[in-house]
């Protein structure tokens, strides 16, 4: 007999084997119980069935010589636990014998066999392809209702090594040599890879305590109606990882039904309203799912390569359960991880779920037509890094969104949010850390000049706040901007944001110039130059008595068409302003917290120092948050005359979030990732642009890239609808990005700074394919 692994010791002990009338007459003599016993099927132990001369039912275990009396104990005071923490629980009671203890022992062939007796619990196994939506989230609920009622148990002998606690799942690969088809070893390496990468670095970190740790469809009893009606067989019973009962559930539910993934989904439902998952534990599931399936089909090959004499019923359908894996693996992993996930975070939020067709009926029902992205809008649901998923688990490559500036539903950023809401939600009238530590870090990454920050809630706040910074100190109303640049949606913001001015509206008090492109751009060779632009719109201020407060400008010049600057161009513009008495404002709501990829700022690329500096979208990754950084001496002459504070900006939450984002910046070193994939991506943008004549134009600076789409390059005329189809076809391969520019005829190409290689080349795909489909 082949010697086993650690840990698998307890599968391959041979199990009792003790005939009926020998069982009757012990739970007679032991327990003063008589009557008939019959045999029940088990891995390890011998169970059997005993029903009383005066009908009651009672089951007899006669325990794998694997087991201990430590075990046994263990095993004893859970069950008294659960019945004293949760009574309502149907677990079965452990029989004491006539001399009150709670086991006996008895010898058969030489051997020592340890005997317990418990209570009879009702019901059985069901069909798993029977189950409905209500019996597969009670059952999650019932898992997690175990588990709660385990939190805070406590014993010496709780941590039992045996290879079904997923912990021990690298050990698997000494047994691999047993599975014989290439497939399925093939499929057990992968997910083990995946195992080592997502799951091994932080399985000691999830939560913890002694667990059932079988809670499978064989172990939980149902009734004819679908509830469930008993909890049984507490041998597998080890402190692990808390999320690991409910993956064991999951795994059961899944196999031989036709909708897996549904109803994984609906006992993750069930399991989270009594049991919220943590953000590691719902990032897991479908590794640990994976990992629980593979552990069963290897040690099935391992036990009938070396044990064939082992056909107990774990042996039965291990067939299906690799199905199952290469049903999942054909889905894709990270596809059904994204489902699972939604299902344990949406369900712990206060809306209920909807098809997409209802949203959409029922938001302009209420929302009227405010503007959605695409002819055919988008249902999202969940997000990761620069993914983003709709209901049905189709993930989209974001390559627009530069709010979640380190990636959608980032764990840290996530869990920095849920931890600080959890203790304190204020304002900054009281004392705090956190806006301190934060200050402190943004003031770092500035010019020593600018040494005030204001903290507020929108990029739309930080810019009008701006605006009464720079009134208030140079007593003048004038402004300008770039002609077609977006700085907000508030009175002030929109005023100076020409993209969305109505037609033939202009503010009196607003000039625009030219933006200061680059003397490579085809921008740079038409019209006046940008600093005669502004000489021109400064004696205009001047002669109609406004005087120019100040001169804003996004240090992207994003909304004009990705039009990275001319430092030197910018330089003397900048100065005009001031010898003109006005601020200079750079706005990074767009190009700010590292997008360009040589500097945390776009005005350090553009190698100036402004004199306000807002800040907004991306610094809390999703969360509202923003903030605005001066000089002192600008700072103190608005305190002094009207004085400021916003209730919500600063506040503890939103500081965190914030601090969060910087770590992730930092740590995940996005500056210089964020060069090397952009231009990376330009070097597969400029392939394509030797082979499709639409293509006039690409700037890039960082991961903030413009493709300026144009009839030919002589007459340079705008292709605004080719643009705006390409857009559209991007989004049905299931790749979202935007337009931009006064003609709206630039393809802008801003995704999360998390954007890799490999999405560049999944984007670059996507594009070809809607470039020839164009053409």
């Amino acid at each position: 007999m082949t010697d086993a692994p650690p840990g698998l010791e307890p599968l391959v002990v041979e199990p009792p084997s003790l005939c009926s009338s020998r069982a009757a007459t012990i739970v007679e003599e032991e327990f003063g119980k008589r009557g008939t016993a019959t045999e029940l099927s088990s891995e390890r132990d011998q169970n059997f069935h005993v029903e009383t001369e005066d009908g009651e039912e009672f089951v007899l275990k006669i325990s794998s010589p694997a087991d201990d009396a430590a075990a046994l104990g263990l095993q004893t005071q859970v069950l008294a636990h659960v019945h004293d923490t949760a009574a309502d629980l149907p677990v079965m009671r452990t029989v004491y014998t006539t001399d009150g203890r709670p086991w006996t022992s008895v010898e058969a062939n030489g051997v020592t066999y340890l005997v317990r007796l418990f209570t009879h619990l009702p019901g059985g196994s069901v069909t798993i392809q029977d189950l409905d939506t209500e019996a597969l989230f009670e059952y999650g609920e019932t898992v997690a209702r175990l588990g709660e009622a385990l939190r805070g148990f406590f014993h010496p002998d709780a941590r039992y090594d045996i290879l079904w606690d997923l912990r021990h799942t690298p050990t698997l690969r000494s047994l691999l040599d047993s599975v014989t088809t290439d497939r399925r070893r093939d499929l057990a390496e992968r997910v083990l890879d995946r195992y080592d990468d997502r799951v091994d670095p932080v399985f000691e970190t999830l939560r913890a305590q002694v667990i059932h740790n079988d809670l499978t469809l064989d172990n939980v009893l149902l009734n004819d109606d679908g509830h469930v009606s008993g909890i049984v067989d507490f041998g597998d019973l080890t402190h692990t990882a808390l999320v690991c009962d409910l993956v064991m559930a999951l795994a059961s539910v899944m196999y031989r039904r036709n909708d897996p993934v549904e109803a994984a989904e609906e006992v993750v439902r069930g399991y989270v309203s009594v049991t919220p998952l943590e953000v590691e534990e719902a990032r897991l599931l479908a590794d640990l799912v994976a990992a629980r399936l593979v552990t069963w089909g290897v040690i099935v090959a391992w036990r009938v390569e070396h044990h064939p004499e082992k056909t107990d019923h774990t042996v039965d359908g291990v067939d299906d359960g690799w199905a199952l894996l290469e049903e999942l693996d054909d889905i894709g992993l990270d596809a059904v991880q994204r489902r699972l996930q939604t299902a344990a975070l949406g369900s712990v939020v206060p809306y209920p779920r909807m098809e997409t067709d209802d949203v959409l009926a029922r938001r302009r029902q209420v929302l009227g037509e405010s503007p959605l992205s695409y002819d055919d809008p988008i249902h999202l649901v969940a997000g990761d890094g620069a993914w983003l998923f709709d209901p049905e688990g189709r993930r989209y490559l974001d390559g627009y969104n530069n709010v979640q500036v380190v990636g959608h539903a980032h764990p840290d950023v996530a869990a920095a949010i849920g931890g600080q809401a959890r203790k304190l939600a204020t304002n900054t009238r009281y004392l705090h850390e956190s806006v301190v530590t934060l200050s402190e870090r943004i003031l770092d990454t500035m010019p020593d000049e600018l040494d005030r920050i204001f903290f507020v809630n929108s990029g739309s706040e930080a810019v009008d706040l701006a605006w009464r910074l720079a009134t208030a100190v140079t007593g003048h109303d004038g402004a300008v901007v770039t002609p077609h640049a977006y700085h907000g949606i508030t009175d002030v913001s929109a005023a100076l944001s020409p993209e969305i001015w109505p037609e033939e509206d202009r503010p009196d008090y607003v000039e625009t110039v030219s933006p200061p492109v680059e003397t490579s751009s085809h921008h740079a060779s038409t019209g006046t130059a940008p600093t005669e632009e502004m000489a021109d719109a400064l004696d205009t201020l001047e002669t109609n008595n406004f005087g120019v407060a100040a001169f804003v400008f996004d240090s992207m010049f994003t909304s004009d068409g990705i039009l990275p600057p001319d430092s030197e161009v910018l330089g003397r513009m900048a100065d005009r302003v001031r010898d003109a008495g006005g601020l200079v404002v750079a706005d990074e709501v767009q190009a700010g917290f590292g997008r360009t990829g040589t500097a945390m700022w776009g005005f350090e690329a553009a190698d100036i120092v402004p004199d306000i500096v807002t800040l907004g979208k991306p610094m809390g990754n999703g969360h509202p948050v923003a903030a605005v950084v001066t000089r002192s001496d600008i700072a103190s002459t608005l305190m002094e005359r009207t004085g400021m504070f916003s209730t919500f900006g600063g506040n503890p939450v939103s500081a965190t979030a914030a601090l969060a984002v910087l770590d992730a910046i930092e740590g995940d070193d996005l500056l210089s990732h964020t060069a090397d994939v952009g231009a990376y991506l330009e070097a597969g943008l400029a392939e394509l642009a030797a082979t499709y004549d639409i293509v006039g134009e690409i700037r890039r600076q960082g991961l903030m890239v413009g493709v300026e789409l144009v009839h030919d390059d002589e007459t340079w005329a705008p292709a605004a609808d080719e643009t705006a189809a390409v857009v559209e076809k991007m989004r049905q391969r299931r790749v979202l990005i935007g337009s931009t520019g006064m003609h709206g005829n630039v393809l802008k190409i801003r995704p999360p700074l998390v954007f890799d290689h490999d999405h560049a080349d999944h984007l670059l795909s996507a594009l070809e394919a809607s470039l020839a489909e164009l053409e």
